[in-house]
């Protein structure tokens, strides 16, 4: 089927419609403005009490949070895109911070969470428990334990925590009174979530101010998107530069690798991003695609990947894409002398002579072992310095370089039902329904411990 062929039979179908719905919503959640973000709920106030529901501003929320001295940490528990958007952003950011302390929570084994807070005053803490569905396995197992901890020291739930769910009624369920639940809508995809209410750490952790500027430069990026020319369209290009190696060249892989340190989880949340979207063998229509879709994501800063998997990049017998992501300026500057680099100028430094290397090679050894043949393709992504602002255009610009790959292989780039499958399986054993159908190795490991 030729590209025109492939997009009049999509444009024919409904589930175009669903698409374009999906765009929408996403766009919608980082275009919003002050009205939206202050129409909210309250959670404490200087005197641990709960105002009513929908009247609060989200500013004088967060600013009479600040005011809780006692609350000196905020744990988000979430898995998924409930984790890692938010765990990346704050990580990124964190040197920006105007408030608590923001902790990630997202393993199913809660000696993750009960670690942490053996380091941590549970009356000083808040809880924010992230979960679209809220029936997350990982988020339920942690609340228990939560609810536990907080009931063995004589605290309400209710003044030490708050669900963002678009299920409310289960958080109701779950023992959180209606003023301690943030409602999002079911539109809203889990790893692209962050600009939603799911972002609320964001909010209570850097502050309002940061967090907009968050949404701005993601809104700025998403406005070039959808006017500029494609020639000069980033997110276009970035796209078609992955098709190219993953369709053209038959390049199976990808690696991400910042240059620094703040973007440390960058890769983990693109992994999923990429992965969750377009891993599909399947298109939009249900029909068996021609092409393979979404490439294998892997990544991690420089110069560690340099001292780990670079040699196989160099001189692997698969040729992998690599996508330098890199700040000119850093946040700290040792000594104002032009001939002594600087910390972060070594890696910019690095991240040229790593992407140099990756092109041209090397092949005048004499022994062959040590030649490197070259043309390895990168892709070099850099701005001036990370703000809230470049990295919600950076966070938008591969976002939306993922949806083009996902509307020219024609796949649903908004659901997931890959993910699925494992844990309709879990909830089966759990309750012991069809055990006869697993596999003879599951029915083995499983009999020592049921």
């Amino acid at each position: 089927m030729t590209y025109d062929g492939m997009i009049e039979e999509i444009e024919a179908a409904d589930k175009v419609k669903e698409l374009q719905k999906e765009l929408k919503k996403l766009k919608a959640d980082k275009e919003r403005g002050d009205a939206d973000l202050e129409k909210t709920i309250d959670v404490l106030t200087t005197d641990n009490s709960i105002k009513d529901y929908e009247i609060t501003q989200l500013k004088e929320k967060i600013d009479m949070l600040k005011k809780q001295k006692k609350i000196k940490n905020l744990i988000n528990v979430g898995i998924g895109g409930s984790d890692l958007g938010i765990k990346m952003v704050y990580h990124a950011l964190k040197h920006e911070s105007k408030g608590p302390s923001l902790i990630n929570i997202s393993n199913l084994d809660f000696s993750n969470l009960e670690n942490t807070l053996e380091m941590k005053d549970i009356k000083e803490t808040f809880f924010i428990f992230n979960s679209k569905s809220f029936s997350t396995e990982e988020t339920l197992v942690n609340l228990s334990f939560v609810k536990t901890l907080l009931n063995n020291e004589g605290l309400d739930l209710n003044d030490h925590m708050v669900a963002v769910t678009s299920f409310p009624e289960k958080a109701l369920e779950a023992g959180l009174k209606e003023h301690a639940i943030f409602h999002v809508p079911n539109g809203v995809g889990g790893r692209f979530s962050m600009w939603s209410h799911f972002g609320l750490g964001l909010v209570a952790s850097l502050g309002i101010d940061v967090y907009e500027q968050l949404l701005a430069g993601a809104y700025k990026m998403d406005k070039h998107f959808l006017e500029e020319k494609l020639e000069l369209n980033l997110p276009y290009i970035l796209g078609i530069t992955r098709i190219w190696n993953r369709n053209v060249l038959n390049l199976q892989n990808l690696a991400i690798v910042p240059y620094e340190d703040g973007l440390k989880f960058f890769p983990t949340w693109f992994q999923q991003v990429e992965m969750e979207s377009n891993g599909k063998s399947l298109d939009a229509l249900g029909n068996e695609l021609e092409l393979p879709a979404a490439p294998s994501v892997f990544g991690d800063i420089g110069t560690e990947s340099q001292h780990s998997f670079f040699q196989l990049l160099h001189q692997g017998i698969e040729k992998i894409p690599v996508e330098f992501l890199v700040p000119f300026e850093g946040k700290n500057v040792v000594g104002k002398n032009k001939k002594d680099l600087e910390p972060h100028s070594r890696l910019v430094v690095n991240a040229i002579a790593q992407a140099e290397a990756l092109i041209t090679g090397k092949q005048t050894h004499k022994e062959k072992y040590r030649n490197m043949t070259g043309n390895r393709p990168s892709t070099f992504i850099s701005w001036n310095r990370t703000n809230a602002e470049s990295l919600g255009k950076l966070v938008s610009l591969y976002e939306n370089a993922t949806i083009v790959c996902g509307l020219l292989w024609g796949i649903n780039s908004f659901d997931q039902w890959g993910v699925e499958l494992g844990k309709e399986i879990s909830r089966n054993i759990y309750t012991g329904q069809n055990l006869e159908d697993l596999s003879y190795s599951a029915k083995k490991m499983l009999k020592d411990i049921l």
